[in-house]
């Protein structure tokens, strides 16, 4: 749930001047962000109907990576752990 901050109207719209010298209001849309990894602290790479405000017409599968832990670590994170599994 966002923050009370976050739900004002004054966030999202705002005062623009065109060229033509009049004011107008451009609302401003707000995006969900892509997800942090937990162990690298980088973004993760979701393929592309997870970002934008489109996850909730894509099915729960295509919003995630087809691979371990896909969505929850990083491809990084992922590479380091297997190839540490291996050498033990």
């Amino acid at each position: 749930m966002p923050r009370p901050g976050n739900l004002t109207r004054g966030r999202a719209n705002r005062i623009v001047k065109t060229p033509g010298g009049r004011k107008v209001v451009h609302r401003q849309k707000f995006f969900k962000t892509g997800g942090i990894c937990s162990l690298t602290g980088s973004e993760l790479q979701l393929p592309k109907k997870s970002m934008f405000g489109l996850s909730r017409k894509a099915s729960r599968s295509a919003k995630r990576p087809n691979r371990p832990y896909g969505g929850v670590y990083s491809s990084q994170a992922v590479r380091r752990a297997t190839i540490n599994k291996i050498r033990e």
